[in-house]
C-alpha cells in the first residue's frame, strides 16, 4: 500500500474523530441562532433544520447515498419505477433519487411535523413525480407517543413530554400501495427507527406481493417491536424466493444471499454479528438489506457489486 493511500486514510480517520467532537457544539450553536442549513446530496441542494446532523453523517460516511441512488437507477433501467419511502425525514434520499433518474417517482411518508415542511420544500422541484404523505406507518404496538430527537425521532410507550405526539391514526402499507399504478414497478424503502422489522413482519404478504424490491434498515439489536419479529421476518424472506443483497452503513456491499435454506441461516448469523457490534465498538451499527425478486436480481446482474454514480 502506498504512503499516499495511508495518508488519505489517516486524514479521513482524523476527520471522523474531529466530527464526533465538534458536531454537537455546531448543532447547539445553529439551534440557538435558529439558523437553517443547506447541504448537497447526490448533486442536489436541500435545506435542513438547524439541529439536523445529516452533513456530519455525510462527511463521515460519504459513500452511503451514492450506492443506493445508483442501485435504484440501475434497477429502473429507464422504465417507470415508484419508490415508497417510509420514514422520509427531510427528503434527502428522495431528492437524490428523483434528481438521478427522471423515470422514477417517489411517495414519501413522514409523520414528524417539523420534518414535513422541509420534506415538501426539498421535493418541490420534482412535484410532478413526488408525492408526500403525512403520517406514520403502523401500528407499531404499545409505543404510540412520537418524540423528535434531533435528526430523527422515536416512539415511546406513553406521552411523557409536552412535545410528544400521541399517534392515533396510522398509515398502512396497503393504503400506500393502493396509490401506485397497477403497471408500476415498486420498491419499498423503510427507515423508521426501530420498527422496520416489525412493520415488515406484520405486513409481509401485502408488501411482498406488490414490491419487486424491499429495502430496509436491518437493526435487530435495537428493534422496538416484538423480539420474535426478527426470526419471523428472516423466515418470511427465506420462504419468498428473494435474493438478498446486504450492505453495511458505509454503503459497502458485504454479501449476496441466494434463495434457499442457507439464506435464513446467514441472516440469523448477521443478526448475531450486529449484536456483537453493538456490545463492542459499534463499527457497523446497522445493515441495509435489499430483498429482490428473481427478475430484479437478474436485471441488476452481478457486475453491480461496486456501483458508482
Amino acid at each position: 500500500m502506498s504512503l499516499m493511500a495511508l495518508t488519505v486514510r489517516k486524514k479521513r480517520f482524523v476527520r471522523r474523530l474531529l466530527g464526533y467532537a465538534t458536531n454537537p457544539a455546531a448543532v447547539k450553536a445553529r439551534t440557538l441562532l435558529n439558523r437553517e442549513q443547506t447541504h448537497d446530496i447526490g448533486g442536489v441542494r436541500i435545506t435542513l433544520p438547524p439541529d439536523h446532523s445529516l452533513p456530519f453523517y455525510q462527511r463521515r460516511d460519504p459513500t452511503y447515498d451514492a450506492y443506493a441512488v445508483a442501485l435504484l437507477r440501475r434497477l429502473s433501467g429507464g422504465e417507470r419505477l415508484t419508490v415508497i419511502d417510509v420514514g422520509a425525514n427531510v427528503g434527502d434520499t428522495a431528492a437524490a433519487v428523483l434528481a438521478a433518474d427522471p423515470a422514477t417517482e417517489v411517495i414519501s411518508v413522514e409523520g414528524n411535523e417539523d420534518f414535513l415542511g422541509y420534506l415538501r420544500r426539498n421535493l418541490a422541484a420534482y412535484s410532478e413525480r413526488a408525492t408526500v404523505v403525512a403520517g406514520f406507518v403502523g401500528p407499531v404496538g404499545e409505543r404510540v407517543a412520537y418524540r423528535t430527537q434531533g435528526s430523527t425521532g422515536g416512539f415511546q410507550p406513553a406521552v411523557a413530554e409536552e412535545s410528544d405526539t400521541q399517534v392515533q391514526e396510522w398509515v398502512s402499507p396497503a393504503q400506500l400501495l393502493q396509490m401506485v399504478g397497477q403497471e408500476d414497478r415498486v420498491v419499498w424503502k423503510s427507515d423508521i427507527d426501530g420498527f422496520d422489522i416489525h412493520v415488515l413482519a406484520e405486513h409481509w404478504n401485502v408488501i411482498d406481493e406488490r414490491c419487486e424490491a424491499i429495502w430496509f434498515e436491518f437493526d435487530s439489536p435495537r428493534t422496538l417491536g416484538d423480539r420474535a419479529d426478527v426470526a419471523r421476518l428472516i423466515e418470511l424472506i427465506a420462504a419468498s424466493g428473494r435474493t438478498c443483497w446486504v450492505y453495511d452503513n458505509l454503503g459497502r456491499r458485504m454479501v449476496v444471499l441466494a434463495p434457499g435454506e442457507g439464506q435464513a441461516t446467514a441472516l440469523s448469523a448477521l443478526s448475531e454479528w450486529l449484536h456483537e457490534q453493538i456490545e463492542g465498538h459499534i463499527t457497523v451499527p446497522y445493515l441495509d438489506v435489499w430483498a429482490f425478486r428473481s427478475d430484479s436480481a437478474g436485471r441488476l446482474g452481478a457486475e453491480t457489486a461496486d456501483l458508482k454514480t
